[in-house]
């Protein structure tokens, strides 16, 4: 089960993973306050690495567990792979959307003793799951039903307490399960809690409460329904009303469900909808709910979906068959009445559904071509129903009736078994030898397939045709396929084909996969902290960064490469070009965009005379659109000055041509004009800049508050963010004496924007280089502590320290200035020490 090189975790291990996950929050705390406390640079520094190293093994712990699907949850608390606390430890790991879900739809899994432990769950948030939390009542009160149903009604009780809008409707799912004692206090406490609810909340929860109301007080309860109701109404008459909810259908439906006949006939005489009749009509008996049938027939008359209605309406009431024909009859158009007639007819029986559709074929056959739509669906009724065709009938719509009734049986019947083993053969042995499976050799190369290549669809034919099988041959598949590593268990052949142990075998491989921490792109961080970095602190992190950029391969590779290149000196930095270039040329998964892309990157780094050279190939690749138009633009802006002076006319003319012709609104007009050209390319350059000029002149003296929206503010005053903008546009030609005092009034701001849960940390990024010490520690403390961390499954999330394994953090510049601003040089080290070891850990 475990060939390639996965251990499955055990019981142990599954349990001391949550304990760490708690273990590092509580460490995350501690770190918190030795921030807050530290005085000298090194004891902050330390703090902040102890935060981090927490942050990355909670982040990581936590985006494992998000993506162990449900049905691998389920199966290992049936299989007794988990405990109740353990498969709950792992909900708290997940986003609280995913965690009421899974509590909604699969609470039967856990036993009655872990209960309580449900309701803790989905009633309070867990850690990480921020501001946007809420108790979802679809999931307490699934977690109260529970709870009556087994014996604990204080408990259950509680969870009722919890809910809003759905409390009566828990309690009275409840009920079978209290004591009648119980049930006369809970309703009290309920009706003294309404009076203070929202007024929709009240109305709902009145409604859902009715029938549980004794009878002496119904009719105080049905007045009180009525009044909220017309609250309600006039409510909405005011804002418009609320889609798809009407009250007044709402407690036409309680009054019904309560024994309220007449009250529920008599709110149905002011509802329009006929569905909503029609909802109301199947909670009344017999006589009762014809007549609102009959106002919902009424109603149809005049509905826009003229057809449905009708049939809707004979569906709940058959004895209104004849008002619904003669209604469907007097319908000017063809087509509907037509439709109408087999809508009606498919809710009968013999001999009147055969009379109605005969007749709604002879109201669309005359109308040939102009209804070709409508003989079709009079066909795939025909198909589906089976009425004995008359000879024109049979002429008009016989093809199309044998064909629909073969797709009906297609739809229906499940493909067979047997069909599997000729499938395989043919996608394995081609058409003309598929029958080569039955031989023995052809066997092997199905157990290879299997076991090493078979996925998706692929995959679950294979498992198809080891159903077919019995014997030895079924047993080696079975066994081929629970080597491949692939995830079998939410196949149908599943629990067919394995033993129970085998089933469990395999839910081990799986979840031990799962259950590793998650695998992070530090790449990126690791290379911005090179970049930032300078004197020795910047060659460790340059050689962490080549370490993990060694390991991998075509495009990725041949980037980090190149950056790394950027950021050497010397021989090193020689080395790395000559690397870049031979990867260039050796590497087959790279496309020609790829391989220019490193060449524009490392022309700076070489001598004139390789740059020429190199030069020469990359104008060839822009001459002849080898590379995208949107890229052309930069490709020739990282040629050097002199190497454009030095090359003749007839090699850079083409590819300045083409970029211009095919690309001139992505060239960086700005960029070109501060570089020392030419005369001859500085001249096309012209010709071009004056053709994509902007119609609009002036656009860089434009007012601040042009550039942002209500920049001066109510009465002149900037916001706290247009302050932070203010100071990092101006910081650079301040001195040191004018910083020093606006500092206090920068640090204001930069808390003013912290204190706001409704701002983003955009700004804070952005101004993060100008921003002064004091500011940097605020904002440290605000954001990287342990309170403030939540889960991040967005990658348009913009916190600072938002984290995703693909990204790693979503602003890592900012995140890494603040390490060094606050840090210094070695606390980067450091950070870019601890990500490599972590990284490398899971495997040790």
């Amino acid at each position: 089960m475990t060939s390639r090189g996965t251990r499955a975790p055990s019981g142990l291990e599954r349990s001391t993973a949550g304990a760490t996950s708690c273990a590092c929050l509580e460490e995350w705390r501690l770190a918190d306050r030795s921030f807050e406390e530290a005085e000298a640079e090194r004891a902050r520094a330390e703090a902040m690495l102890q935060q981090l190293r927490a942050r990355e093994i909670v982040e990581r712990a936590y985006w494992a567990e998000g993506h162990i699907p449900f049905s691998v949850r389920v199966k290992a608390l049936e299989a007794g792979l988990w405990s109740a606390e353990e498969a709950l430890d792992g909900l708290r790991r997940i986003d609280f959307v995913g965690r009421h879900v899974f509590v909604f739809h699969h609470l039967r899994v856990f036993p009655d003793a872990s209960l309580r432990a449900v309701l803790a769950l989905v009633r309070q948030p867990q850690p990480g799951d921020g501001a946007e939390w809420f108790a979802d009542e679809a999931a307490l009160a699934a977690v109260a039903v529970r709870l009556a149903r087994a014996g604990q009604p204080d408990a259950a009780l509680d969870a009722i307490r919890a809910l809003s809008a759905r409390r009566g409707e828990a309690l009275r799912s409840c009920a079978p399960y209290f004591s009648d004692a119980a049930m006369a206090c809970a309703v009290s406490e309920i009706e003294g809690w309404l009076p203070g609810a929202e007024p929709l909340v009240a109305f709902l929860v009145a409604c859902d409460l009715l029938p549980l109301v004794p009878a002496r007080d119904s009719a105080r309860a049905r007045g009180e329904i009525v009044r909220l109701r017309a609250a309600l109404e006039a409510k909405e008459a005011e804002d418009g009303p609320r889609w798809g909810f009407s009250a007044r259908k709402r407690a036409a439906e309680a009054f019904a469900v309560a024994g309220m006949f007449d009250a529920s006939e008599a709110e149905c005489q002011g509802l329009d909808n006929v569905d909503d009749l029609l909802s109301v009509a199947r909670e009344h008996p017999g006589e009762s709910c014809a007549r609102i049938a009959r106002i919902a027939l009424e109603r149809a008359r005049t509905s826009r979906y003229v057809p449905a209605a009708l049939g809707k309406v004979v569906a709940v009431c058959p004895a209104l068959a004849d008002e619904a024909i003669a209604c469907a009859r007097g319908e000017a158009n063809p087509v509907t009445a037509a439709s109408a007639l087999l809508r009606v007819a498919a809710r009968l029986g013999e001999p009147r559904a055969p009379a109605l559709f005969h007749e709604a074929f002879c109201r669309i056959e005359p109308l040939g071509d102009a209804a070709s739509d409508a003989l079709e669906w009079i066909a795939d009724w025909a198909a589906d129903h089976g009425p004995s065709l008359t000879e024109r009938e049979r002429a008009v719509l016989g093809e199309r009736v044998e064909q629909a009734a073969r797709e009906a049986e297609e739809r229906e019947a499940p493909p067979p078994v047997e069909a599997a083993e000729s499938r395989l053969g043919q996608l394995l042995f081609g058409p003309t030898h598929a029958d080569r499976i039955r031989a023995d050799r052809g066997f092997e190369s199905v157990l290879e397939f299997a076991e090493h290549h078979a996925a998706g669809d692929h995959l679950a034919l294979v498992m198809e045709f080891a159903r077919s099988l019995e014997g030895e041959r079924r047993a080696r598949l079975a066994w081929a396929l629970l080597q491949s590593g692939e995830e079998l268990y939410d196949s149908p052949a599943f629990a067919e084909l394995f033993s129970a142990e085998e089933q469990r075998e395999h839910l081990r491989m799986v979840l031990a996969r799962r259950e590793r921490p998650a695998d992070v792109e530090i790449l990126h961080t690791l290379g911005r902290a090179a970049h930032l970095a300078t004197g020795a602190p910047r060659g460790v992190l340059l050689s962490l960064y080549l370490d993990e950029v060694r390991e991998r391969g075509g495009r990725v590779r041949l980037r980090g490469l190149f950056t790394a290149a950027s950021l050497a000196e010397g021989d090193q930095r020689a080395a790395l070009v000559d690397e870049v270039l031979a990867e260039v040329e050796t590497c087959d998964h790279l496309s020609e965009e790829d391989r220019v892309e490193a060449i524009a990157a490392v022309m700076p780094l070489v001598a004139a005379a390789r740059a020429v050279e190199l030069a020469g190939r990359m104008l060839h690749a822009v001459a002849e659109g080898q590379i995208g138009r949107t890229q052309a633009s930069h490709r020739l802006m990282a040629m050097p000055d002199p190497v454009w002076a030095v090359l003749p006319a007839s090699r850079w003319e083409p590819a300045l041509r083409w970029a211009l012709e095919e690309g001139a609104e992505f060239f960086d007009w700005t960029s070109w004009q501060q570089k020392t050209l030419p005369h001859e390319v500085r001249a096309l350059l012209e010709v071009h800049t004056s053709a994509s000029s902007p119609a609009c002149e002036g656009g860089d003296d434009a007012s601040p508050s042009a550039a942002e929206p209500n920049a001066g503010g109510a009465g002149g005053e900037l916001s706290p963010e247009q302050r932070l903008r203010r100071w990092a546009s101006e910081a650079a030609s301040l001195s040191e004496t004018e910083r020093a005092a606006l500092a206090p009034e920068i640090d204001a701001a930069v808390r003013a924007i912290l204190a706001n849960p409704d701002t983003e940390d955009g700004v804070l990024c952005d101004t993060m280089a100008s921003l002064p010490g004091a500011a940097l520690r605020a904002i440290w403390s605000a954001r990287a502590c342990a309170d403030a961390w939540r889960r991040t499954i967005d990658i348009s999330d913009p916190a600072l320290f938002a984290y995703l394994p693909s990204e790693h953090y979503l602003h890592a510049d900012a995140v890494l200035q603040l390490i060094l601003r606050l840090g210094g040089s070695s606390a980067l080290c450091d950070f870019g020490r601890m990500l490599v070891g972590l990284q490398h850990e899971p495997a040790a």
